[in-house]
């Protein structure tokens, strides 16, 4: 078996609290004589120029001065998290846990409330309510946008707390197409940019392709959480591996461990998991894990080159490494 397999060489996906990247959109556009907002770094030839929001128009030549233009913002909104977060409130597993809440946020919220700031640009707070069990659990999601997505997270958390929820609701309440959508501004000489920065959205855009595939009657993604169980026996001994090599040499491969529990409480289901190769050349990063009761979807995810098939996926058979 290829490497990445072993518990150990598993790394989790980290709780989007320390999530601090940017996501603003890539490209390699002509600059002329512009600079970096945060490092003063002039950006010509060839240089890529990246944007988060259109209403500054602010242009950085790297995710890193993104992100430190930022923290100061950052910290500042995470400070009030943890003032205000009750005591009683989800633990560490517990976050973890409804960690994937914070994808279904950004794509779908029930709320989106817009903040005008001092430094001219707004900032969104998007909050989502889900019912995973007897108790409610919120996602709230803090972020800029560029041409009507989300564009920078500053922040994100789930809770169980209304009160902490109701802190951040700030500013006014609007609709996902009131958001502004033009291009970011044109410079002289420059052509914007648009697309997801590289770090974070290569794992979202994957998300949003994994449960475009999904059926609207299959398991809910709120209650995903209660087959986390499951996680560590896919990794561990799947029934199937499929590699899906990347055509471009920048890109990570992509590994589809995929594995059949009959006897679950709720019915049978296939445990998917999704990981890819890390900067680290040993291990694998999961980018995202799915339950499913939908035969077809498990079988979408059968692509590429397949690693290790179980002969009998009823009994467990025996395993075959190719």
């Amino acid at each position: 078996m290829k490497k990445g397999t072993k518990k150990g060489q598993i790394e989790r996906r980290k709780h989007p609290r320390r999530t601090k990247k940017s996501v603003a959109k890539v490209g390699t556009p002509t600059v002329s004589a512009e600079h970096c907002v945060e490092c003063g770094k002039g950006l010509k030839g060839e240089d890529r120029a990246l944007f988060v929001e259109e209403d500054v128009g602010r242009i950085f030549c790297s995710e890193d001065c993104i992100t430190q233009h930022f923290q100061a913002d950052i910290d500042l909104i995470e400070k009030e998290y943890f003032k205000y977060r009750p005591k009683d409130d989800l633990s560490p597993d517990e976050r973890e846990q409804f960690a994937h809440l914070r994808w279904i946020t950004i794509q779908e919220p029930d709320e989106i409330w817009q903040e005008k700031r001092s430094s001219g640009d707004y900032r969104y707070t998007l909050i989502s309510q889900f019912k995973p069990g007897a108790k409610s659990v919120w996602c709230v999601c803090i972020c800029l946008f560029l041409r009507g997505e989300p564009s920078f997270l500053y922040m994100a958390f789930p809770t169980r707390s209304k009160a902490l929820v109701e802190r951040f609701r700030k500013g006014k309440q609007v609709e996902r197409e009131e958001i502004g959508t033009e291009p970011a501004p044109e410079q002289d000489g420059a052509e914007a940019t648009d697309g997801l920065a590289s770090g974070w959205s290569q794992s979202e855009t994957l998300r949003a392709e994994i449960h475009r595939t999904r059926d609207a009657s299959d398991i809910p993604a709120e209650e995903f959480g209660l087959y986390e169980n499951l996680l560590e026996k896919t990794l561990e001994a799947p029934d199937e591996l499929w590699v899906l090599e990347s055509e471009d040499d920048g890109e990570p491969d992509r590994y589809h461990f995929i594995k059949y529990f009959p006897d679950e409480e709720s019915g049978p289901v296939h445990y998917i998991v999704v990981a890819q190769e890390s900067e680290q050349s040993e291990s694998l990063e999961v980018v995202e894990q799915i339950p499913t009761r939908n035969a077809a979807t498990a079988q979408q995810f059968r692509k590429g080159r397949q690693e290790l098939v179980v002969d009998d996926e009823d009994d467990g058979g025996n395993r075959t490494i190719h």
